[in-house]
Formats: structure tokens, C-alpha cells, sequence
């Protein structure tokens, strides 16, 4: 469990991998396909494919140590991990065995039931080869045929990592080539690259598809963006609708569509249907219609339709009705409307608790007293956000890019009781903080998007924006950003305050104890030496305040709301600063030959996590006991997860929620995991992406967050 600060991108959208219920049960759902999803909601790890047998993803294999055992680079080559769904490793195709030459980089695009995709780069050239090698089924068992790999195609590319898979039927495969739509036609040999209005086409990703000869499909035409559909037989190309933020469902060869921005603010909910075959679109039922249909009449400015669904000539729509959820069935020949009563369609995993959350809006920034609001990437311009209730039912999906133009980006930072604040990026206008206002609806926060208003423009660009990395009341703002300074935003002066005391340096946010910001900086200079600090900023004033001038920015630091402390941990022992009175002391001596990775709170203990060998320790903040604990039993537990997985974790966070410890760990530096140990039960437990449990860290400081990004110190 070696303790390593390592920066990542990645997305909820795996994390979020869950139920997709009342979807398509045409010819299109064959048994196949079912096992595969099946798969997605069993594996235990990460991974970027999956068919009917088995699970794939790439990583790194090493060649060699060097160019004649020197200290030189080490030469690298791109493999291929097959695993079953429970994820054990059947087998690592290295890019050597495909036996190709004169090659500089090969590398996996895609892998399928019937193939893999590969591609390299030919020479120095700007050459990229395209091979298809079979997937065969012997059995349960699945094999790689690499003896019957063909080249498929050779085609021109600047830059080999702009080639990328999109799709494709038994006749046809789509990519991104270099920003711009392009297709293999397999029976003519022919490379094709496709333009719409004699524009490049980029695909963001595909909304329907019939696997034979249509796509529909998120595009980017230059700064625009729209849906649309394309057929691989006629090659037509026909722009759908530009609102590509609607809420879509495919079925029976026709796309159905509503939310669609209206000509002024806010929704239009009529419902559209695009017919794939005929490319005709027209509107099965009318928003009036829909109302007209309830037998109690929706609130005016609300989220008239949650969602839809399409099951066998039927399209299920979930209507918003006074905070329930009320099911409308929609013949798609007729239009006929029939209310089934209350329910809904879910798309969305839930995570439900033995017991709710308590005291959320003080305990996490993407939370209030009611609901927790988990933000997630849709596609790669726009993140929506799911609502859930304190004990993880699921409420609602918010589209917050629906009420702005396309060239905005809206990024969740903060949750409070009254509003919700977001990081708006606008490739026009610039970059902004927004106010979005809560009302509550039948026990839920509703966020009224269409009342977005802007707080202030950021005087610098917040890069890579978390929750966590802002603080908001009725009076003040406060927020890190990109260049990692901190601001401070006077909501009734309507300007930001002059923040004095430490000279300039990078400020990092490491945690609110009340209406305490506690800081860590990297090395400032005093006197023409450097130091580092950690520090503290009250709301409200104009002065930054220094902690411990001994303290470095890779201490473990917590804050303590209870006793309105900060805890932080040297060599020599482990220190509390009193925020009240300004004052700081040691809490317990730190002898051991170890440095203290991270630690937590749970029930008036402090548990301790070292770095080197890999033991936790416990200290009564009660004043109780003279010295730590040893935590025999979670220590030796964690170290049996490792042995009985074949592993070494590397921890990267601990956090406390609902009592239980929740473990953000790296499974051999590669792959993000999760553990959830119950003190209580003294049970440690591997979450999965549909486990209760991963509730919990989706409330941990960066849980919600699309995004995560640690810095490397």
C-alpha cells in the first residue's frame, strides 16, 4: 500500500455503469448482446471491451530495460489483456506476437465479437495500417486468432492518436480520422472520408444505430454541434436537430426525442420521432397532449419529462407531476396517450442505503440536506448531472446545457441547501461562476435552470475545476483556481476581496473546518530560502494565516468540525492547531520508522495510514489514551486482500462515510479500485459499480466529480 500521488482524467461514466432498463427488445437485443451487458454489471475490474465471453483492455508490457543496459528509456510495446468476467487474466497478447514489421507503434482501436481492430504507424511515414484479427469461440472459451490477422486498409495521418474507432456493421466500420468522420467499406476495399456540407464531420458518439445500415450519431461541425443521422448503404448524411442535448431513445428504426430547446428559455417538450428508414421527422405527441393525458396537471417552469423508454411499439415517458414521477404509455402508431400511474424509467444505477445520509450539506460539497447531486461526463462536450435522495434513490437526470448555447460547458462545484454552483466554460464569452436555485418539490431540491444567473467572471481560468476546490454562501465565494491561487468573491459588494499574507505561491485547498479554509503551499521564499507552510483563511476576512511554517505540502492533513481543529502528521508526531485559539500542540508522538499517508475520522478516532509497511493505526481524539493503537486486525486484512489478489495497493485517499471506511486505492499502480471496510463488522469489501457501497464514494471529496485530477508532488 505505498502511498503515491499520481494525476488522472477519468470519468463516472464507469462508475455509473448500471441497470439500463425498458430499453429495445427488438431482433436488435440478441443473446449475445444481453451477455455481454451482463458482463459490464459483473466484472469486478476495469476494463475497455466486452463480449459474450470475455472481458479486454490494454496496457503497457516492457520490452527491455534500455538500449544496452544503460540508462536509457526503457523501449515499451502496447498488450492486450484478455479477462473473464470475474476479472482474472486468461491471457496477454503482447503486440510483438501479431508478427508484423516494419512498424513503429501498434496499438488496439477496438475488439468486438467477431474481431479485433488494430492499427500502426508504417516507418517514419505518416502511413497508418488498419488489420483485422478474428475472434473465435471454441466452447466457453474464447481465442484470438493472430495466425489469420489481415491488413484491412493503409491510409494517411499526421498524428496516428487522432485514428479512432467509432463503430461499425458486417460491411461497414466508422471512424475519426484525424477530426473528421471517415469510413472502410469492406467489400469495395475503399477508404472514405466524409464530409457534410463540404465540412469536415467530427463524432462525439452515437446515439442509435440498427448494426446493419444506419447510424445516428453527435457531431461537430466546426464550433457547432447537432445530431445526425447517416446511411451506410445510400450515404446520406441529414442533420436531425441541433439541440443534441435532448433526451433520446432509439427503437424500431425510428429515434424519439423531447427537452428541446424552445425559442425562448427554457424546454420545448413536445415529443419528436425521426424516422431512420424514410429520413422523415415529425411529431408523434404534442407537449398539450401530454398534459392533457394526466389526470393532474404538472407545475409550469418544471422538468416535464425525466425520461423515455421504448418497449415493443410502445414509447414509456416519465413525467415529472408535482415532484412524483408519473408513466405515460405512447403508442408510436397512433400517438394514443394512457396514463399507467406512477413508477419510472430507470437508466441510472441506484445505491440504496440502510440508512440516509445525515448532516449532508455541512459533511460534502456536492450534497445538501435532501438530495446529492453526482455530476457525469455524456458526452465530450457536455456533463449532466443525476440526482439522487440522502439514501441513494434516484431522482432525476438535470441537463444543464440545455438552457445556454452550445459552446458553453457546464461543470458542478458546489451544493448547498439554497443553490447549486457551477464553473461555466464559454469558448466566446469566457469563464464564469453561476448561481443555479433550489426549490423543493415533494421533499427534493429542483434546480431551476432556466433562473441561472452569472455571480462573477473568473480573473483566472479554473483548469481542471473539483468539487472541493470552492465554498459558497449567502455572502462569499471562495474557490482555487487552474494556476492554484485562491479567490475570495464578496457577493453583496460584487467584487473580490484582497487576500493578504502569504506571498504568492501555489495554494492548495485541503479541506473547511466551519468557516475555516485550511491551505498548503508549495515552497515560498523568507529571506531568500524556501519554506513551505500550511495556513488557514477564515471567511469573511482579508488575511491568510500561517499554521506550522515545518509543515510540507505531502503532510497528511484533516480537518476535525467537531473539535474545530486541524489534525496533520510530521515525522515527529502528529499535531492539532486549535482554530480558535490560534494554537497548536502535539497529540501523540509519531516514533515509529514510517511517514503517515493519510487518516480519517470515525466516531471520535483517528485512524492512520502509513506508506512504507503498510499499517494502520488509532488514536482516541477523546483524550482517553497517551498513544496509538495498532489496528492488528484492518491492517492485516488489507494485507490479505493483497495476497489473496495477487496485488499491492496503493492508497490514495481514505474517507469516512456512514461509519464506514471507504478506500480510494490503486490496484498496482494502474487501475483505480475501491474497499469499503465496516469497522463495526470488521468486514473489508471490493465495491463494484453497482454496490451500495459506491454511494459513499461519490460523496468523498472528489467522488462526483467527472473528473479527477491529484497532484503530483
Amino acid at each position: 500500500m505505498k502511498k503515491k500521488s499520481i494525476a488522472i482524467f477519468m470519468t463516472l461514466c464507469l462508475i455509473l455503469t448500471g441497470c439500463q432498463g425498458n430499453v429495445n427488445k427488438t431482433e436488435q437485443k440478441e443473446e449475445k448482446q444481453e451477455k455481454a451487458d451482463a458482463a459490464q454489471t459483473e466484472i469486478e475490474c476495469e476494463y475497455t471491451w466486452a463480449t459474450s465471453h470475455c472481458t479486454y483492455r490494454t496496457e503497457e508490457m516492457e520490452l527491455s530495460d534500455g538500449a544496452d543496459g544503460e540508462d536509457e528509456e526503457d523501449i515499451c510495446q502496447e498488450c492486450l489483456v484478455q479477462s473473464d468476467y470475474k476479472g482474472k487474466v486468461i491471457q496477454k497478447i503482447p503486440a510483438e506476437s501479431l508478427g508484423l514489421t516494419d512498424t513503429q507503434g501498434i496499438h488496439f482501436m477496438n475488439v468486438s465479437e467477431n474481431e479485433v481492430l488494430i492499427f500502426s504507424t508504417y516507418d517514419s511515414s505518416d502511413l497508418v495500417k488498419v488489420y483485422s484479427v478474428p475472434v473465435i469461440r471454441k466452447g466457453a472459451r474464447e481465442e484470438i486468432a493472430i495466425e489469420k490477422i489481415q491488413q484491412l486498409f493503409l491510409e494517411f495521418a499526421d498524428f496516428w492518436m487522432d485514428c479512432k474507432y467509432i463503430t461499425d456493421t458486417k460491411e461497414y466500420i466508422l471512424f475519426n480520422w484525424e477530426g473528421e468522420m471517415a469510413e472502410y467499406d469492406r467489400k469495395k476495399n475503399k477508404f472514405t472520408r466524409i464530409k457534410y456540407k463540404n465540412k469536415p464531420l467530427e463524432v462525439g458518439s452515437i446515439l442509435y444505430e440498427n448494426n446493419k445500415d444506419y447510424v445516428v450519431l453527435y457531431g461537430f461541425l466546426g464550433d457547432e454541434t447537432a445530431v445526425y443521422y447517416y446511411n451506410f448503404v445510400t450515404k446520406k448524411m441529414q442533420e436531425i436537430t441541433k439541440d443534441e442535448r435532448s433526451i433520446y431513445q432509439g427503437g424500431d428504426d425510428k429515434l424519439f426525442y423531447t427537452a428541446v430547446k424552445g425559442e425562448k428559455s427554457g424546454l420545448c417538450y413536445d415529443v419528436y420521432q425521426f424516422d431512420c428508414k424514410s429520413g422523415e421527422k415529425s411529431v408523434l405527441v404534442t407537449e398539450e397532449q401530454i398534459r392533457n393525458a394526466l389526470s393532474e396537471k404538472p407545475e409550469e417552469g418544471m422538468d416535464l419529462i425525466r425520461e423515455i423508454g421504448y418497449e415493443d411499439g410502445t414509447l414509456k415517458l416519465a413525467i415529472n407531476v408535482k415532484g412524483k414521477c408519473v408513466l405515460l404509455a405512447c403508442d408510436t402508431k397512433t400517438g394514443k396517450l394512457v396514463q399507467e400511474g406512477e413508477g419510472k424509467l430507470q437508466k441510472t444505477q441506484e445505491y440504496l442505503q440502510e440508512k440516509p445520509l445525515t448532516n449532508a450539506d455541512k459533511n460534502y460539497t456536492n450534497a445538501n440536506d435532501y438530495n446529492v447531486f453526482v455530476q457525469r461526463l455524456e458526452n465530450d462536450m457536455n456533463y449532466v448531472l443525476d440526482e439522487y435522495t440522502l439514501d441513494g434513490t434516484f431522482v432525476r437526470h438535470i441537463f444543464t446545457n440545455n438552457f445556454h448555447c452550445t459552446n458553453q460547458t457546464w461543470k458542478l462545484l458546489y451544493a448547498n441547501n439554497q443553490e447549486l454552483i457551477f464553473y461555466v466554460e464559454d469558448y466566446d464569452l469566457g469563464n464564469y461562476l453561476y448561481t443555479v436555485p433550489l426549490m423543493l418539490a415533494d421533499g427534493s431540491s429542483f434546480p431551476q435552470m432556466e433562473k441561472a444567473k452569472k455571480i462573477c467572471k473568473c480573473n483566472k481560468e479554473l483548469e481542471e475545476p473539483r468539487q472541493g476546490d470552492v465554498y459558497a454562501d449567502s455572502d462569499y465565494i471562495v474557490y482555487q483556481d487552474g494556476m492554484y491561487q485562491i479567490h475570495v468573491y464578496d457577493r453583496k459588494k460584487k467584487t473580490f476581496v484582497k487576500i493578504k499574507g502569504i506571498p504568492e505561491t501555489n495554494m492548495y485547498l485541503s479541506g473547511l473546518v466551519g468557516k475555516y479554509f485550511i491551505l498548503s503551499s508549495k515552497p515560498y521564499k523568507e529571506k531568500g530560502k524556501e519554506k513551505y507552510a500550511f495556513s488557514y483563511y477564515k471567511i469573511g476576512s482579508d488575511q491568510i494565516h500561517i499554521m506550522d511554517p515545518v509543515c510540507y505540502t505531502s503532510a497528511a492533513a484533516i480537518g476535525d468540525k467537531k473539535r474545530k481543529q486541524v489534525i496533520y502528521a510530521l515525522r515527529k508526531g502528529i499535531w492539532t492547531y486549535d482554530l480558535k485559539q490560534d494554537k497548536k500542540k502535539r497529540l501523540v508522538k509519531w516514533n515509529k520508522k514510517d511517514y503517515v499517508s493519510e487518516m480519517c475520522i470515525r466516531k471520535d478516532r483517528l485512524f492512520v495510514f502509513t506508506g512504507e509497511k503498510d499499517e494502520v493505526y488509532s488514536y482516541s481524539l477523546t483524550g482517553k489514551e497517551k498513544q496509538l493503537h495498532y489496528e492488528k486486525e484492518l491492517t492485516e486484512t488489507l494485507k490479505k486482500f493483497e495476497q489473496q489478489n495477487d496485488l499491492e495497493l496503493v492508497i490514495d485517499s481514505v474517507d469516512v462515510v456512514n461509519n464506514k471506511i471507504c478506500i480510494h486505492s490503486w490496484q498496482d499502480d494502474e487501475y483505480l479500485i475501491y474497499l469499503c471496510y465496516d469497522p463495526a463488522t470488521k468486514q473489508l469489501k471490493k465495491v463494484r459499480k453497482s454496490d451500495p457501497e459506491m454511494f459513499c464514494f461519490l460523496l468523498c471529496r472528489d467522488g462526483a466529480s467527472v473528473d479527477e485530477w491529484d497532484r503530483d508532488e
